[in-house]
């Protein structure tokens, strides 16, 4: 029986280790801590085993009263995170000092009648074994240890029940672990007398917190997607496991295609008749054909969607698909209008003529006197004209977390003065605010006005932006307000620019692969934890102009919906 109580210690450990190993954010602060405590445990009981005097045997149990007590709060507080049940943060320190109360009733043991009345230790089989009389504080123990399990057992059976939210394969696998480490903790030295199973439970409660979260994270849709996608909130995403069984689904998917909300978790998309799910279907198997991204553009109810498919890896393993679907109907319009105007407007007087009276329309009284004369000279095409620009994107970082909690009077007061500081940042270096996006800048240096330097032009500026934000954080945080972060993106590239709209609404911007582009370096600041990224095209000729200034290179990578990769730098 010695060589038990060996190999269980033994594995407790090896299992630490390969938490240790396989560790990433998907697992909890509670399983961590539980990887600490359980083989600590296990040590107690294999003490007690070979105790050869009292004293060593108290010790022995003092230690393997950590696994039933603070073993069995974090097993359950883990179990609780798996299932997306967060208690608030004094229910949870009321049960850890519930525990260290009943911790510190074990530790009378050997010295007060409190924990056990009477203490003997007898060799049975060739093993030290404790022969105890209870004393009135030990049923506190069972008491603290049976609420816990039963918290989680009705937590569980509940999740069973509720498919939106967590895999019942998955909830069911966890019940059947959460029953046998019960069954062990309670009754594990009558089934075989004198032999503490309740070690075994430890290690399937090791062993589950090691393989469950992964799977309860490939339900999880957040997790499929890159972190600019989630903060912008325009982005539908839809994941599918291997065998084409649905996943999840962001609120976007559901605005997009109402048929994702008749969908329950694990239902398969093979057996749905519906013209989208149809479509999902035959992109997973394009997908899978071509061993690589998919993307199509999807007509729906006069709609144009642009899908991207690709397939949701573990290293070189397939464990699902994930599509990412963007509203893509006004990109396509505006192209179209564009198309229009360049066969309808046939000479130069005309094209004079109406540049003129649009851009009257479309910029009023909203852009700079500098931007109004250069556009009423007729220095812009109305029909849209290629040209050679930098282009610069602002982001504020978890803006939608930072402002849930505050009224929306105080958002829209912080946001007015945020962007009324960084436009005079851009102004003042030749750039032009092309339009704001929620809580996200759009600049344009060389263009409308053509300039020679508009890298450099775009890379003073948001050195300008990252002092003024200082600045403005400073103001925010003597007002109470949160303070901000932000990320920018530089790109130069050659662009479409033009006026773009309906007859009696239009704007000035520009469009093209290199306006995607700098709104995918602005994405990754987060990936690099960078407050300022720029493409190669622009960080050289910034590095051309001042051969004294050395920019750092940050990273060869892909943007998504590109090809080719890029070279990022960074001051």
């Amino acid at each position: 029986m010695l060589l038990y109580y060996q190999i269980v210690s033994v594995l407790s450990l090896l299992f630490t280790v390969i938490y240790v190993c396989r560790w990433n954010k998907r697992y909890s602060t509670f399983a961590s801590v539980l990887f600490v405590i359980l083989p600590i445990a296990c040590y107690g009981y294999l003490l007690i085993a070979q105790a050869q005097s009292l004293e060593l045997a108290y010790l022995g149990t003092k230690i393997s009263y950590i696994g039933g007590i603070f073993g069995t709060l974090f097993f359950v507080l883990s179990i609780l995170e798996l299932c997306k049940v967060s208690l608030q943060q004094w229910i949870r320190i009321l049960m850890f000092i519930v525990g260290c109360i009943i911790f510190g009733f074990v530790m009378t043991i050997g010295s007060s009648p409190l924990f056990y009345k009477s203490v003997q230790i007898i060799n049975q089989n060739g093993i030290m074994v404790l022969e105890k009389e209870y004393g009135p504080l030990h049923i506190t123990a069972y008491i603290y240890s049976t609420i816990l399990y039963i918290i989680c057992f009705v937590i569980v059976c509940l999740r069973i029940r509720k498919r939106y939210e967590v895999s019942k394969k998955s909830v069911i696998i966890l019940l059947v672990i959460l029953t046998l480490s019960f069954v062990l903790f309670f009754g594990g030295r009558k089934i075989i007398n004198g032999v503490e199973l309740v070690t075994i439970g430890y290690l399937l409660a090791q062993f589950s917190m090691i393989i469950l979260p992964e799977r309860f994270a490939l339900y999880d849709v957040n997790e499929t997607l890159v972190d600019v996608a989630v903060e912008r909130g325009d982005i539908a995403v839809i994941s599918f496991d291997k065998k084409n069984n649905f996943l999840g689904c962001n609120d976007v998917a559901k605005d997009y295609f109402p048929i994702m909300s008749n969908l329950k978790i694990d239902d398969s998309v093979i057996l749905q008749d519906d013209d989208f799910l149809e479509k999902l279907h035959f992109w997973i198997k394009m997908i899978n054909k071509n061993k690589q991204k998919y993307t199509e553009i999807y007509e729906r109810d006069d709609k144009y969607y642009l899908v991207v498919g690709d397939c949701i890896r573990k290293g070189k393993r397939i464990k699902g698909h994930s599509f990412m679907i963007t509203d893509n109907t006004d990109e396509i319009k505006y192209q179209k209008i564009i198309e229009d105007y360049n066969k309808s407007l046939k000479d130069e007087v005309d094209k004079k003529t109406h540049e003129i009276m649009h851009i009257n329309d479309v910029f009023g009284k909203n852009v700079s006197p500098q931007i109004r004369d250069y556009l009423l000279k007729g220095n812009v095409k109305l029909g849209g004209e290629n040209c050679n620009i930098t282009i610069m994107f602002c982001d504020i970082r978890s803006f939608t977390t930072l402002s849930e909690n505050m009224p929306s009077e105080k958002i829209v007061k912080m946001l007015n003065f945020y962007f009324t500081q960084l436009e005079r940042c851009i102004s003042a270096h030749n750039g032009v605010i092309n339009k704001y996006m929620g809580d996200a800048i759009m600049a344009l240096f060389g263009a409308p006005m053509p300039s020679k330097t508009h890298q450099m032009d775009a890379f003073a500026a948001a050195l300008d932006m990252r002092r003024t934000l200082k600045e403005i954080n400073k103001q925010f945080k003597a007002k109470g307000y949160p303070e901000l972060q932000f990320g920018i993106g530089i790109h130069s590239g050659s662009v479409l620019a033009g006026n773009i709209g309906a007859l009696n609404r239009m704007e000035y911007t520009v469009i093209g692969d290199a306006v995607n582009a700098a709104s995918r370096i602005e994405g990754l600041c987060k990936t690099y934890k960078k407050d300022l990224l720029m493409s190669e095209d622009t960080a050289l000729e910034i590095m051309t102009a001042n051969p004294q200034l050395v920019l750092e290179f940050v990273d060869f990578t892909e943007l998504r919906g590109r090809k080719e990769k890029v070279r990022l730098f960074t001051d």
